[in-house]
């Protein structure tokens, strides 16, 4: 079988509308390309995208029971109530809390919060923390980022006298807790036009809506930074409403009268810069995670609401400072998992990565699950275990859905809660081992092979000539960046490697220079310095990329920064090929065919049969390709791996034989009896055997079948390439025999590279592996030989001379070779009239 280490999908949308919305808004076809990818589908929509108004925020009391939230808040601010907020440990969380207790400030009210410990206390609403807030005579409390799931402690309030309103965006459970006011966007009787707010978004919807009907005015330029954090941190889409508030939060990060933003810009060295969604997500937002996840959250709600700038200094030195610890643990547990990893073979062969440790901290390691997920592109669960039992964390990839297969666990678990791509669990220590197998149980029915290769999503293709610093310019427009809205990144095939270096700390990075049709770019591969073991100029690649400016010396120039190298026919090997080449050339007797009748035969005399393979692959099944020639091979598999998984899923690819059923089957130097064409409905030649009564043969018995020839006069010339490069001459059989005899032993150990070293030194003559081996199998039928291959080693034992001198070329192996190169010239004689050039 033949697997790929990663597939690329171009993004596959109708471009008609392109040509129009570029001219209308006065943008490049290619940024019109990457809007209608985005899932705009008019020039107004692409405008609104575009200039992200924020005038253009929805209606807050479009939300599903805003209306008597805003009326009981209203009563509790004239009756100077206890309001207490219960948050989240999270970013979210964290943003969610801050921003509500600002704007009770700026009314004048000092309100409280509560939110609950990781370690301890868990996510979401529990009966101890309610207990506390009553004993603190809280009258109200306001749930940001939780509480949609928590019916009985929502019930408990209602006993005790304590009223309560949720605000909330997760997946709603089917029955909806009967709080005062249940505001979630999420639920299936809430009308509000745009679903996927973060926590913080319906936080800042209900101050929207309290604003309006308090009539004040809204201080967007403290609040809409810390918002844009907390839903850039959460990782949900950046379209719609999320980018409106991202984008217009972050033109005011920079001049933001919060003193807390303003001292993590600073201690994390990002003053005077522009802060982009990236700063958010990997630089500001797990600064403040790190309040939750090693430390305490109120130091995050602390830094956010401070009006004294020493003291939002001093807090967002501590939480940076909390931050390297969090990385310090993280890289100790991230080690230990990937011991674990390798010390047991079974991780090899499973499908999720179940790995368990004593005392590992339970706020980090869903980073960690996050890292391992990524290196290997399975989903993960890692486990802490203290005193018995097991806290865990899982992440998971597109195509599997972590929550729906923990649900199928659900009796092995304490408790257990998430969505589709990440998820919480406790478990006793004496289940672990059971939930392994279980899950891989699982995995093993829902997941194929074809689910475990990484798919890279490239906007669409771009060539050197059609990128421009104007273009580079207007993709800035598109900005933020994030989830729904990726940064745009973009397949360049056929590149030839002018240059390539290491470059910056310990040689970790990748600098080369890249050239097609006369025209060369520079590109930057940040941690691809390992690369240079395996590309050299002259190579050719094709690359996924951003596209970007480099004004290095104040002199603007196009540079590619590349996030994947693929390497030209990385996915086999000639070795594989050509021992397939081996089986199937002394697999049938060779027959000479004159002539044969190629009635009702279809051949598709067209260029590009590549495209209309792979349509044929997408939109019919039942049928069976067969491909012989090794450079058609490498063509054929280099433009797979650029269709999507979606389509590898349809074909299996093997040598030989179908070893595999799915829609389609691909069969390279195949063995007729060894595969069951009776199944298939089409029959396909992409081009010819190297044997002509195969190629026959099939068609006269299948003459029932839909049976279609793609191949041209030039595979015809390709195999005979191919069989020149392989078929040994006499002479060369002579020199191999000759340098077996000087050993002067009569059985041989032979590490064949080695051999082929010593061969290559030899005038006149041209050895590969495959001539090689070809060569010792004619020795073997002269009887002069016999022979065995173990490992790339070649164990020879030589029999005595035979007494009578005979001519090898009479042999049978020997002519059954050389009748297959004369069998090309015969099938290009009989072919002549139905193919093109």
């Amino acid at each position: 079988m033949i697997r790929f280490d990663k597939v690329v999908k171009i993004v596959d949308t109708e471009y008609k509308k392109a040509k129009e919305i570029s001219q209308k808004l006065n943008i490049s076809e290619l940024i019109a390309k990457i809007l209608l990818n985005r899932g705009l589908e008019s020039s107004e929509e692409c405008q609104m995208f575009l200039e992200a108004d924020i005038d253009r925020l929805n209606d807050p009391f479009l939300l599903k029971d805003m209306d008597k939230a805003v009326n009981r808040i209203k009563k509790a601010i004239d009756n100077r109530e206890n309001i207490w907020i219960y948050g989240d440990y999270d970013v979210d969380g964290i943003t969610s809390t801050s921003i509500l207790k600002l704007f009770f400030k700026k009314l004048g009210i000092e309100v409280n919060y509560y939110i609950p410990d990781r370690l301890k206390e868990g996510y979401g609403l529990n009966k101890d923390a309610i207990d506390y807030i009553a004993l603190n005579k809280g009258q109200l409390i306001i749930t940001v980022d939780c509480g949609i799931s928590s019916i009985k402690e929502i019930n408990y309030c209602k006993e005790i006298g304590v009223d309560i309103i949720v605000t909330d965006h997760h997946q709603c459970p089917k029955d909806i807790p009967k709080a005062l006011a249940v505001i979630n966007p999420n639920r299936e009787d809430c009308m509000y036009p745009f679903k996927k707010l973060a926590g913080v978004g319906v936080a800042f919807k209900l101050i929207q809506a309290l604003s309006k009907e308090l009539n004040i005015e809204l201080d967007y330029n403290e609040i809409l930074p810390i918002v844009a954090t907390g839903t850039v941190a959460d990782v949900v889409s950046l379209l719609g409403e999320n980018r409106i508030i991202v984008k217009n939060g972050l033109k005011l990060m920079q001049k933001t009268t919060n003193k807390g933003i303003k001292a993590l810009i600073d201690v994390t060295g990002l003053a005077n810069k522009k802060i982009s969604s990236g700063h958010i997500g990997f630089v500001l937002g797990p600064r403040i995670n790190a309040a939750g996840r090693v430390g305490f959250a109120s130091s995050g709600v602390e830094l956010l609401t401070t009006d004294d700038e020493y003291k939002a200094k001093e807090l967002a030195k501590k939480l940076n400072d909390e931050n390297n610890k969090r990385q310090q643990i993280e890289a100790k547990i991230l080690d230990e998992a990937e011991e674990i990893i390798k010390s047991d073979k079974n991780y090899h062969k499973e499908k999720v990565l179940v790995i368990a440790s004593e005392n590992w901290h339970s706020g980090v390691i869903g980073i960690v699950s996050s890292r391992i997920t990524e290196k290997y592109y399975k989903p993960s669960i890692l486990i802490s275990i203290e005193d018995g039992e097991g806290k865990g964390s899982a992440r998971s990839i597109s195509s599997f859905n972590i929550y729906d297969a923990l649900s199928r666990c659900k009796e092995l678990f304490n408790t257990f809660g998430g969505h589709k791509q990440a998820a919480g669990l406790s478990i006793s220590k004496d289940k672990i081992n059971i939930f392994r197998n279980k899950i891989n149980e699982i995995a093993e029915n829902l997941m194929t092979e074809e689910d475990l290769i990484p798919e890279i999503e490239v906007d669409c293709e771009v060539s050197l000539d059609n990128i421009t610093i104007k273009i580079i310019k207007d993709l800035e427009k598109l900005e933020p960046f994030g989830i729904d809205n990726p940064s745009p990144q973009f397949l360049c095939k056929d590149l030839i490697v002018k240059s390539i270096k290491q470059v910056g700390s310990q040689n970790k990075h990748l600098k080369m220079v890249v050239e097609r049709d006369g025209k060369s770019i520079d590109c930057i591969g940040f941690n691809m310095g390992h690369y240079i073991k395996k590309i050299k100029v002259k190579d050719k690649i094709d690359v996924i990329t951003a596209i970007e400016i480099n004004d290095f010396s104040g002199v603007e120039k196009i540079q590619f920064n590349i996030k994947e190298i693929i390497e030209k026919n990385n996915t086999i090997t000639k070795q594989s090929y050509y021992d397939s080449l081996k089986k199937t050339l002394f697999n049938n007797d060779i027959e000479i065919i004159n002539k044969f009748n190629l009635s009702d035969i279809y051949f598709l005399n067209k260029e590009d049969r590549l495209c209309y393979l792979f349509n044929l692959l997408k939109n019919e099944n039942d049928n069976l390709i067969f491909i012989n020639n090794y450079l058609n091979l490498k063509i054929f598999l280099n433009e797979l791996r650029l269709q999507g998984r979606d389509l590898l899923k349809r074909v299996s690819i093997s040598y030989n034989s179908d070893k595999e059923l799915k829609a389609n089957s691909i069969v390279i130097n195949p063995i007729i009896n060894d595969i069951n064409i009776k199944r298939y409905k089409k029959i396909v030649f992409f081009d010819f055997s190297f044997h002509n009564k195969v190629f026959f043969d099939i068609i006269e018995k299948f003459r029932d079948k839909n049976i279609l020839i793609l191949a041209s006069r030039k595979d015809i010339d390709l195999n005979r390439k191919v069989l020149e490069g392989i078929l040994p001459s006499v002479t060369e059989l002579r020199i191999i025999y000759k340098s077996f005899l000087s050993k002067k032993n009569k059985v041989l150990k032979i590490d064949l590279d080695s051999y082929l070293d010593y061969l290559q030194n030899i005038p006149k003559i041209s050895i590969n592996k495959t001539k090689l081996e070809l060569c010792l199998e004619v020795l073997r039928d002269c009887n002069l030989i016999n022979y065995k291959i173990i490992d790339n080693v070649c164990y020879i034992k030589i029999h005595k001379k035979p007494k009578e001198k005979f001519n090898i070329m009479d042999t049978k192996k020997f002519k059954h070779l050389y009748k297959l190169k004369e069998n090309t010239q015969i099938m290009s004689q009989i072919l002549n009239n139905n193919l093109y050039c």
